[in-house]
């Protein structure tokens, strides 16, 4: 079995969601597995420990991958890691930070990652170009702008007048302090 795993924290923003295959472009399958053995020492490590993670097959070629998000909600946010491991049997060998076993693969492979550290350890750091391949283009998160009326406008500034209305009197008079 060949991985590979990628840091993809710096797309935490984003949203990111696997539902192409890389390879054949099927529809992907998604479901909630077991933490790795990584998450359980940050669970363990950590004060207020949040962990998802997903396996992520296709039904089609048999692709998959794990993906896992990691964050300490009283430390911080946004979330401290977020990993994918995936399959990389279609990536060319000599990509660094792969990971390859001689073992046969088994009906579910990601077992295998979640039990072993080593998968997780030598994560390199996704490409925005690499990321579009993988996740499709992404949308970054920004609050929802809807139409403004006329009417909306008036009303915040009648909301605003009480307020506005005292500093323009004061710079007025400074103005005219100034020119007399």
């Amino acid at each position: 079995m060949k991985t590979i795993c990628y840091d993809i924290i710096s797309f935490n923003r984003k949203k990111l969601q696997l539902k192409k295959c890389p390879h054949c472009h099927a529809d992907l399958n998604t479901r909630d597995v077991d933490h790795s053995e990584a998450s359980r020492k940050f669970y363990q490590n950590a004060s207020m420990p949040v962990i998802s993670t997903h396996a992520i097959t296709c039904p089609d070629c048999g692709w998959w991958a794990v993906r896992e998000l990691r964050l300490d909600n009283e430390l911080y946010y946004p979330p401290v890691e977020e990993f994918i491991v995936m399959d990389a049997s279609g990536i060319d060998s000599d990509k660094s930070g792969s990971h390859t076993t001689s073992e046969q693969s088994d009906p579910a492979p990601w077992e295998q990652v979640l039990a072993d550290k080593a998968y997780w350890s030598n994560c390199e750091v996704m490409s925005s170009r690499d990321a579009v391949e993988l996740f499709g283009s992404a949308q970054m998160l920004l609050p929802k702008i809807s139409g403004v009326s006329g009417k909306d406008v008036s009303n915040r500034v009648k909301s605003l007048a009480p307020v506005l209305f005292p500093i323009l009197v004061i710079i007025l008079i400074g103005l005219i302090g100034v020119y007399l």
